[in-house]
């Protein structure tokens, strides 16, 4: 007989169900009663992004990458069991963290479409692991981080946490760090290729000064949205300090999937800090990777005080997602 006292949650296909319709639900209302904070995106092909102006087709993109994100997360994790065990808690964590802030699900934005490019990036690092021929590997995610640098010129950050990553998986070399180098070089060689070709324009002072410009607070918007980033920072925290504690019990791969992943969570929470003027597209990255924290957490947990905090977690994140949402419609009635 099983201990885990939320088996019935994390070991039921009927919660992805669930948690997919009320996603869908949660962005529908948002949709309707909502107006977010637009704003275009930085990058040498985010015009293509741009150019899409009518908004239903934002949303169902938006919504669809959300929706796509999960599954992928799911996936992941039932291949590598970065969780310690098959469970739909990845998907569950990614849509209520996803979907309970407005501002992330009622307008298209280019952190929820280049998440999916993260995750297929980690599923190939993780893949590394033990691999006697990992470059082929290296050169594939550096390829995808460095094509999705093109529409969000921030992602590249990311390419340098990966190498980290090749680290801890034991794959970092002189071949898989050439290899990562050939999969940037490769995407940059066909990027010019192509301006060639079709002529769209190219304007580098703008993506360097993207790059190196820091944004602080500024606008009381970002404030509200702050306080509502503070759990999930306390989320991964303390997911994070527990799995040091929990560290000789998992496998060894296991163990190296999830130091991979809170160093992931740590630099994300970093990188918004230092440029908070693109925190919503930030944001999706860090609910993925506080996703896969706050599942190895709750993974076969045996005491009920762990059960309370599991649902205070989700009770907390639908009351943020009241309060934001009457916290609009009050300012528009006024």
């Amino acid at each position: 007989m099983r201990e885990d006292k939320l088996y019935n949650i994390s070991g039921s296909t009927t919660t992805i169900t669930f948690s997919v319709v009320a996603a869908c639900l949660l962005s529908l209302v948002a949709y309707f009663f909502y107006e977010p904070q637009v704003s275009g995106t930085e990058g040498l092909l985010s015009f293509l992004f741009n150019r899409i102006h009518t908004e239903h087709i934002r949303i169902i993109i938006n919504l669809g990458a959300i929706l796509i994100s999960s599954l992928l997360l799911l996936w992941i994790n039932n291949i590598y069991t970065i969780v310690r065990a098959h469970s739909s808690l990845p998907l569950l964590f990614f849509l209520l963290l996803e979907c309970s802030n407005p501002e992330l699900t009622s307008e298209l934005r280019i952190g929820n479409i280049l998440v999916p490019v993260i995750l297929l990036s980690i599923a190939l690092l993780y893949s590394t692991y033990q691999n006697i021929r990992p470059q082929n590997q290296a050169f594939t995610f550096s390829l995808l981080i460095t094509a999705g640098f093109l529409f969000w010129t921030p992602l590249i950050f990311f390419l340098s946490i990966f190498w980290i990553g090749l680290y801890q998986t034991r794959a970092l070399n002189s071949k898989t760090f050439f290899a990562s180098i050939i999969g940037i070089i490769t995407v940059i060689w066909l990027f010019y290729g192509g301006h060639f070709i079709w002529n769209y324009p190219l304007s580098f002072d703008k993506i360097f000064k993207t790059v190196g410009t820091i944004h602080w607070l500024h606008d009381e918007g970002e404030f509200s949205q702050l306080l509502y980033l503070l759990p999930t920072i306390a989320i991964g925290f303390i997911a994070g300090i527990s799995s040091l504690y929990k560290h000789y019990s998992d496998k060894i791969c296991t163990r190296v999937y999830n130091e991979f992943i809170n160093v992931l969570s740590v630099c994300t929470t970093i990188f918004i800090g230092l440029n908070i003027s693109e925190f919503y597209n930030f944001l999706p990255f860090l609910n993925v990777y506080v996703a896969i924290q706050a599942s190895h957490l709750f993974n076969n947990i045996t005491n009920k005080t762990m059960v309370y905090l599991f649902y205070t977690i989700i009770f907390i994140y639908l009351l943020f997602y009241l309060w934001i949402l009457l916290q609009d419609l009050v300012s528009g009635v006024i």
